[in-house]
């Protein structure tokens, strides 16, 4: 009793103190906005989540969001084989990442605002398993709504965006669901938001021209039975998963410098902080001018000896007051065997379970901390937007070789905020890996509903 006593007054003092600002993140009108507002502004970009500083609607509300649509199925022969617990292929992960395009079919939860001191929203995204996703033709509001059926369909893993947010000049604090990505680069080598989500504390210290930031990372520690044989052959046989990442920037003028570590601990309650199964370390460097700034980043493992390297240049413009053009360019080259391991809980891998009645099926999702597509891959990556404060033109092309695998992600996309109303959306999505190709696009008209 005195310990939820104290952890309670613990949190009351912490929203007195702290300030805080809704969260911001890529596959939004408000991220990008946010964004090239920062960089135009001279603010360093060293990754997000993003604070939404343009916002300024402190209302607190029951939300229900609904698409109205439809989308088509150009082509398609990506195939998620049903079955109970094992490991998707690399592949299959591929294009899991499409699950952050298709739309859930119902939004419902809730918003809070302590004036502009506390935010935090708990939001359950209803949406269709990637093995349903794939195995069934285009969908339209009728489908969604006809006989429910897609309910049966549903994956049970969610939410994956709720979270706890708190900030003040020189402070932030996050409790919660999100994506994370660290560094200037679009994806990140150190840590990446190639995962749906991270279960994450991240802290945050500003002083002077230097940064503190640092993140725990709790993971799904459930095996595989060949998985379970060979984890428990070994001394470390603690269902124990979890990520301590650590990072240090400097700016000064157009300068900004980072240093950020990443330690993984598996299978054991470590003795010390040093006592890591695998970890990853990271310097990047960024020289940002208004209209231009160009970066690295270096990622090492130093226990496989084994290294990944990127680099970047992007040019952002104001093109009339409030409106952002930005067009860049990113090269991105991934040593073999950076990231896996035979020790299941040493890959540097962040697993989570996708559960699904219709088909029924138990897959593990095993997404990489560091580079997006994996090690082994050789990546070009060009992205070009215009951005205001209600619309977004965004085009995206990656290609090049993921695992050994050529591929390539093309990505067009336009979003329009009708105010008052809600967003009208258009995505044309052509992405292939080996032989597997899928093509579709979509229009939905996405219809929030606050109760405040």
């Amino acid at each position: 009793m005195k310990k939820r006593l104290f952890i309670l007054f613990l949190l009351i003092f912490i929203t007195t103190v702290f300030g805080s600002a809704k969260l911001l993140f890529p596959n939004s009108i408000d991220f990008y906005y946010q964004r090239s507002k920062n960089i135009n502004s001279g603010i360093q970009y060293t990754g997000f989540p993003l604070f939404f500083t343009e916002d300024n609607d402190y209302k607190s509300n029951i939300l229900f969001e609904f698409p109205l649509g439809f989308e088509k199925r150009l082509e398609n022969n990506v195939l998620f084989n049903g079955g109970g617990y094992y490991t998707l292929e690399k592949d299959k992960i591929f294009f899991s990442d499409l699950y952050n395009e298709f739309y859930s079919w119902m939004n419902f939860g809730f918003e809070f605002y302590h004036n502009d001191e506390l935010y935090a929203r708990f939001i359950a995204d209803f949406k269709e398993g990637n093995s349903p996703y794939f195995k069934y033709d285009n969908i339209t509001i009728f489908d969604i709504y006809k006989d429910f059926s897609i309910s049966k369909r549903t994956t049970l893993d969610m939410p994956s965006l709720s979270y706890l947010s708190l900030k003040n000049h020189n402070w932030s604090f996050i409790l919660g669901r999100t994506k994370i990505s660290l560094g200037p680069l679009k994806n990140s080598l150190i840590l990446s938001d190639a995962s749906k989500y991270y279960e994450n504390i991240n802290f945050k210290y500003n002083f002077k021209n230097f940064s503190f930031n640092t993140i725990f990372i709790s993971m799904q520690p459930m095996l595989t039975k060949t998985e379970y044989e060979k984890q428990f052959s070994t001394e470390s046989t603690v269902a124990l998963k979890e990520v301590w990442v650590n990072r240090i920037d400097y700016t000064k003028n157009i300068l900004n410098l980072g240093i950020t570590s990443l330690n993984l601990y598996g299978g054991e309650i470590p003795s010390n902080p040093f006592d890591t199964k695998n970890s990853l370390f990271a310097v990047d460097a960024q020289l940002q001018f208004k209209n231009f700034r160009f970066y690295i980043q270096d990622a090492f493992n130093p226990l496989k000896n084994k290294n990944s390297f990127g680099l970047g240049g992007e040019f952002l413009f104001e093109l009339y007051k409030d409106i952002f053009f930005s067009i860049l360019y990113e090269k991105y080259i991934i040593d073999s065997g950076i990231y896996e391991d035979e020790i299941p809980y040493n890959r540097l891998y962040n697993r989570s379970l996708e559960i699904i009645n219709e088909p029924g099926a138990r897959y593990f999702y095993d997404y990489p901390l560091g580079f997006k597509y994996d090690e082994n891959s050789n990546v070009n990556s060009i992205q070009t937007y215009i951005s205001s404060k209600e619309l977004l033109l965004l085009f995206e092309n990656e290609w090049g070789s993921s695992f050994g695998n050529s591929f390539w992600n093309k990505r067009y996309k336009i979003y329009y905020n009708i105010p008052y109303i809600g967003n009208l959306e258009f995505k044309y999505i052509d992405t292939k890996y080996n032989e597997e190709k899928f093509i579709n696009y979509s229009v939905f008209f996405i219809i929030p509903i606050k109760i405040q």
